[in-house]
Formats: C-alpha cells, sequence, structure tokens
C-alpha cells in the first residue's frame, strides 16, 4: 500500500493492486511493450510467451482494447536477482510477489485494508482457485 502522506491516485480514490501493464508506443508490438513495462515497472526482464488479440476492457462504456502478453520471467536469471525499477516520475509502484495459491486470499486482504484490485487480476485470481479447488472453495473465497 501507499506510504503516509501520499494521497490515492486518481480516479479510483484508493490504492490499486495491478499487474504491469502500459500503453504500446507507436511502431511498438504488444509483446515489446509488455516486456519494456516489466523492466520499468518491476525490474524483472523476460520473454514474451504467447500474445492475446484485441480485447474489449469495458465495451458497454468505452472502446477501449488491450492485449494481454503472458511473460516468463527467470527468477534464478542473474538479471532477476536485483531488480530495479525504472519509473517515471509521477508513478509509485511497489512490486509484491505472491505465491500462486495465495493470489487470491492476498487481494481479499488487501480489499479490507482499502485497497481495489484491477479487475483482470482479481478475473485471474478467481481462475487459478476454481482450477485448483473448484466452485466451492472460489466461492468462499469471494464471500465477503
Amino acid at each position: 500500500p501507499r506510504p503516509p502522506g501520499r494521497p490515492p491516485p486518481p480516479p479510483m480514490g484508493a490504492v490499486t493492486i495491478e499487474l504491469p501493464a502500459g500503453l504500446v508506443d507507436p511502431g511498438e508490438s504488444p509483446e515489446a511493450a509488455a516486456l519494456r513495462e516489466l523492466k520499468e515497472e518491476t525490474g524483472y526482464t523476460g520473454s514474451s510467451a504467447c500474445v492475446s488479440g484485441q480485447l474489449a476492457m469495458s465495451p458497454g462504456l468505452t472502446d477501449e482494447a488491450v492485449a494481454l502478453v503472458v511473460v516468463e520471467v527467470d527468477l534464478d536469471s542473474p538479471a532477476n536477482r536485483v531488480p530495479e525499477q525504472a519509473l517515471d516520475e509521477s508513478e509509485f509502484i511497489r512490486v509484491n510477489r505472491v505465491p500462486v495459491k495465495a493470489l487470491l486470499p492476498t487481494l481479499r486482504e488487501l480489499e479490507r485494508d482499502g485497497c481495489v484490485p484491477f479487475t483482470g487480476l482479481y478475473t485471474l485470481a478467481v481462475g487459478l482457485q476454481l482450477g485448483a479447488s473448484g466452485l466451492a472453495d472460489a466461492s468462499a473465497a469471494l464471500s465477503t
């Protein structure tokens, strides 16, 4: 979460829990943008495993679309042993590495602390829970 005295980012009015993401620069591929944003926001390097086609974010409200890039990060690589972020002046990002099995409970705990998870990250966490334990455990984990 955000340090004391630092206001929540607009427009959510709360600390958000997100995946690395950003805009694709002119002439840049979604894969290249994803690897650039991963390095800038987390300090980690990786390789693109696969990329989706165009995905709608909220088609009833906006024409915003994204591409989902799955990135593999080798935590044993010397480049990833001591990752250093390269944030823009306006960015405040704290990296939280969470074990896959703990993702949904961690997001729920952060919600109780007033944070707002990014939809894609929360959907991933629920999907992982469903795959690992089935509907009953995922439903219990979603209950407030």
